[in-house]
């Protein structure tokens, strides 16, 4: 793989998308989260904003030359850094422009980081996402492009814990997220294959068990108003499978030179860690 053929600046959009009050709900269902706010129309969960914008995001990283990816052995949801810049409410349009934004090269491969910024009808800003795409292998050129905001784990926020949450996921959990997310990619809906790249069955897509773990963030972070979250932001590390509990740690990470407040959070299932550098942002009560 050769970072320098990521044609950085490469534009997908302005996409239209409605969020609409149903889909929202089954978004909700599909990450187990029946927080009430979601189910009367009140607000969205965390995580909802990448369903308006996954065809967008989708097209514009299947386009990649072939010289910038050949080589790469396979690869996933590398980091997602999401900002709420104004809330979605059910019934909202949402305008989304993507672009190819920056190249992360690590021993692991190379992160091509999609900007995807989503605008309503007012031209208002609503949401800013930084999703990565991870191709495993021997990479040439270096970092390329802007550098990412950060989201390291502070180490001495394990001196400030929050709480934990142990949450279940269900054998047809990857299913039901690709009915309610569009994400229907082969390896989350078919232990064939799954079993094809080494994985001994099916698991769940990246931004499911992100989701999934977001009713913890809300609960313990957000005293159980996902209205306050104004950033999420994450590296995923391994695969989490259907049917395995989620355990996920919240830290204080003080405040923000934003006024926000942070809250550090990683996530393991079967004594894997799954979710790591995780980071809340949170608005005052």
């Amino acid at each position: 793989m050769d970072s320098t053929k990521v044609p950085l600046g490469q534009q997908a959009g302005p996409s239209a998308n409605y969020c609409d009050p149903d889909e929202i709900v089954a978004f909700a269902l599909a990450i187990n989260d029946d927080n009430p706010l979601y189910l009367d129309g009140q607000a969205v969960p965390p995580t909802y904003p990448v369903v308006p914008v996954f065809d967008v995001f989708r097209g514009l990283v299947s386009d990649l030359p072939k010289a910038a990816t050949e080589g790469a052995r396979g690869g996933g949801h590398g980091e997602h850094d999401l900002y709420v810049r104004k809330p979605i409410t059910p019934g909202m349009v949402l305008h989304t422009t993507a672009d190819l934004y920056a190249v992360e090269v690590s021993k692991a491969g190379m992160n091509v980081f999609t900007r995807l910024i989503s605008v309503d009808d007012d031209g208002e800003p609503v949401i800013e996402q930084y999703w990565s795409s991870i191709m495993v292998g021997e990479v040439t050129g270096g970092n390329q492009g802007p550098a990412m905001p950060g989201h390291l784990f502070p180490e001495d926020a394990r001196e400030r814990p929050v709480g934990k949450m142990s949450l279940a996921t269900t054998r047809d959990q990857t299913f039901r997220y690709a009915g309610a997310s569009g994400d229907r990619s082969i390896i989350h809906v078919s232990d064939q294959a799954a079993q094809a790249m080494g994985q001994p069955r099916k698991f769940n897509q990246g931004a499911c068990s992100l989701g999934i773990a977001s009713r913890a963030l809300v609960a313990l972070a957000a005293g159980d108003d996902p209205r306050r979250i104004k950033r999420v932001a994450v590296r995923f590390s391994r695969y989490a499978f259907p049917g395995n509990d989620l355990e996920v740690s919240v830290f204080d990470a003080g405040p923000t030179p934003e006024g926000l407040h942070g809250y550090a959070f990683e996530v393991t299932s079967a004594g894997q860690s799954v979710l790591k550098n995780g980071l809340v942002e949170v608005a005052p009560g």
